[in-house]
């Protein structure tokens, strides 16, 4: 029992003890009606006595317990505060709240389009197939503003998030540790020729190639991801968790494990030169100067102001891309807000300015920027026209091979003839060997016989001049 309390039992035992003292003195010239009442008001003041400490004592507690509450009230409204939109002094380039990360994310994906996860594959042939949204999220437009409120997802029907002639690019989804769907396998551009009650229907508007209808037929691909627009290449997205970019490496350390897990499937002569180009990605050139022009870039300081036009006339990326020839952009939501085109640089910025060689070199010519360093900047791949390029490639080398089979075969045929027609010719020259010997033996002979000839002519020639001469003696004989 604390002290307090042993004070209010001692003042109650007293209090008894003076109440029964005066009772007693009392009660001769009192009735009993007025004992018993007073004795019931004794009773019931230290009843209402008790019961209001104990509403005190909690009123107390509660106090203590809501300015606690309070307090952390403050606290945590000051945590969330900081937590949605950030510190007073925040790098801009280290988002530690929620509404910078989400700008910092939808900057990232402002070419990504609309996204269908987790479409389950229902059907498949080698021309049609069938996809059901049971699992499948809505699709996201990071185009809105980070900091309004998220709308209620829609119901699971495709038929109004995904109309049919859409065309989209597929991807295999593959879980990870934290239970996430990952496009981890393209399985081509497809077109929708069907969208109905959750369900929909795919063809593709290139044949597949063999690895993708074997991905399909194993069960690699049980669920789907469809993108509105193929995802475009990347400096930052093979970055190592936590890296960040410093003078040595522009686009921080590429993370070497997921690169060989993602280019584990190109042919074992070809991966390593391919990945160190990706791990070398942002780091300092060579150098002796081996790094081919095209990932040679420059990082320079400006000695001069300059100004350079960022944007493009507005078109819609869907049609004509992101960037027009120049490389300005054209898609609004990668245009500078509230600003002209052009975007002005003032000299000496501290910050790195990296170039391309052909353009920084023109810049140092004319004396409006320096040399600092050089850099491997690995040249970005357009995803699209290098898979329609690798299926056009494909097909030439397929309708090539196949022309070189018949070809073999043709040569076959004639080595095969060619081949019976040498056994033909060496049966034949046998022979004519043989018939060119008996040859030269009745040639033998006949140079015998005509010899033999040619003495028994010469002889009778001879025998005939002298029967002529004689004949001639003869005559003239008879003439005298």
């Amino acid at each position: 029992m604390t002290l307090g309390g042993i004070v209010i039992l001692l003042l109650l035992v007293a209090s008894l003890i003076i109440f029964i003292y005066l009772i007693v003195i009392s009660a001769r010239g009192w009735g009993a009606l007025h004992t018993v009442m007073l004795c019931f008001l004794f009773i019931e003041c230290w009843v209402f006595m008790i019961f209001s400490a104990g509403v005190l004592h909690r009123r107390v507690g509660w106090l203590a317990q809501a300015d606690k509450l309070e307090k952390r009230t403050v606290s945590t409204e000051a945590t969330a505060e900081r937590l949605i939109w950030g510190g007073e002094n925040i790098a801009p380039d280290e988002p530690d709240s929620v509404v910078l990360a989400q700008g910092a994310l939808r900057r990232l994906t402002a070419d990504r389009g609309r996204v269908w996860r987790r479409l389950e594959l229902v059907s498949s042939d080698a021309a049609v197939y069938k996809l059901e949204m049971k699992a499948a999220a809505p699709a996201q437009d990071l185009t809105a503003d980070p900091a309004a409120p998220v709308a209620a997802a829609p119901a699971a029907d495709s038929a109004s998030s995904l109309p049919a002639n859409l065309v989209v690019h597929c991807f295999a989804e593959e879980g990870n540790e934290k239970n996430q769907a990952l496009p981890a396998f393209y399985l081509g551009e497809f077109k929708i020729t069907a969208s109905q009650a959750g369900q929909v229907t795919l063809s593709p508007t290139l044949p597949l190639e063999p690895d993708q209808i074997e991905m399909v037929k194993s069960g690699g691909a049980a669920t789907w991801a469809l993108y509105e627009l193929l995802p475009l290449d990347s400096h930052t997205a093979f970055a190592a968790p936590g890296s960040k970019p410093d003078e040595n490496m522009l686009f921080g350390r590429m993370d070497e494990e997921k690169l060989a897990l993602l280019l584990q499937r190109i042919p074992e002569e070809r991966r390593q030169k391919v990945l160190d180009d990706y791990l070398r990605d942002g780091q300092k050139a060579k150098a002796d100067g081996s790094d081919p022009v095209a990932s040679r870039w420059v990082n320079v300081e400006l000695l001069k102001d300059f100004t350079i036009d960022v944007d493009g006339v507005d078109a819609i990326a869907t049609e004509l891309g992101f960037f027009d020839s120049q490389g300005r952009s054209v898609d609004s939501r990668l245009k500078r807000k509230n600003a002209e085109g052009d975007l002005k640089l003032a000299a000496g910025i501290t910050k790195p300015i990296v170039l391309k060689s052909e353009y920084a070199d023109k810049l140092i010519a004319n004396g409006t920027a320096k040399l600092r360093d050089p850099y491997f900047v690995r040249p970005l791949i357009d995803y699209q026209e290098a898979f329609n390029s690798t299926f056009v490639r494909r097909h030439e080398v397929s309708e090539r091979i196949a022309h070189f089979k018949r070809e073999a075969v043709e040569l076959t045929k004639a080595n095969v003839a060619g081949q019976e027609m040498i056994s033909f010719r060496q049966i034949e020259n046998q022979q004519l060997t043989s018939d060119f010997g008996n040859y030269k033996k009745e040639g033998d002979v006949l140079n015998k016989e005509a010899a033999q000839v040619e003495e028994e002519l010469a002889a009778m020639k001879a025998k005939i001049t002298e029967m002529y001469g004689q004949v001639q003696a003869r005559t003239g004989i008879v003439s005298q």
